[in-house]
């Protein structure tokens, strides 16, 4: 199959990325810091609460949660900053990225798609992920929590991040690894893409309307991104 040079059937079209789980595999980075958390402040953190309460979700609601949605913003502001600060601290002397991640970053630059990053991590942390591995470069748009007033599983983030590239949502492809990831996508009427490496099984599970999966990017190209669009 031929290679797109940024088009699909003469359409511009472009990629957008998960960060936590999908470009690094930080899962157990986050279920720490929040453990390390919940033994700070006398919280029942456990590793089942995460799983089942807390991955994927941003931490307003995760906050609102611990504190049976009680939290003031104050609370969900400072809360939020520390577990944050506990997860950095921890995982970028570790940082490495998904396998294949940068080159096929550097395959689509080549093909000039374009690439965005879309979280609801922080900036802080979105920042860490594409400063310490060097791929800032590749994406023209970063959608951080702080940038919406919704996260995933609404489709805010990404349809804003489709708007900043000047891309309507079918031309948009989603890279994700959880639940509220793919219901985004869902939501936002883009064709998405799973990562399995940092995943958690359970929700690879809930990937049904999935284009595909992978295990990490190695052996992902962007003839193969286009053709799914196609």
């Amino acid at each position: 199959m031929q290679v797109c040079d940024g088009k699909c059937n003469g359409a511009r079209w472009g990629v957008i990325f998960d960060v936590d789980g999908t470009m690094v595999d930080n899962a157990a980075y986050h279920e720490n810091a929040w453990i390390e958390l919940g033994r700070r402040h006398g919280l029942p953190i456990t590793g089942e609460y995460y799983r089942m309460n807390i991955h994927a979700r941003s931490n307003d609601k995760n906050v609102q949660g611990l504190f049976a949605g009680k939290a003031t913003p104050e609370m969900i502001e400072r809360i939020g900053s520390e577990k944050e600060a506990i997860y950095r601290d921890t995982f970028r002397p570790v940082i490495a990225e998904m396998p294949g991640l940068t080159d096929l970053l550097e395959a689509l630059h080549g093909e000039g798609v374009s690439c965005a990053a879309a979280s609801n991590s922080p900036l802080e942390n979105v920042d860490m992920v594409l400063d310490e591995l060097g791929i800032r470069k590749y994406f023209s748009v970063a959608i951080d929590r702080g940038q919406i007033s919704r996260g995933k599983p609404d489709p805010e983030g990404l349809l804003t991040a489709a708007a900043r590239m000047g891309l309507p949502p079918h031309r948009c492809l989603v890279v994700e690894d959880s639940h509220s990831g793919f219901q985004a996508a869902e939501n936002a009427g883009m064709k998405y893409i799973v990562i399995t490496a940092g995943a958690d099984e359970e929700e690879v599970k809930q990937a049904a309307r999935a284009a595909a999966m992978h295990l990490d990017f190695t052996r992902i190209t962007p003839a193969a991104l286009a053709a799914l669009l196609d």
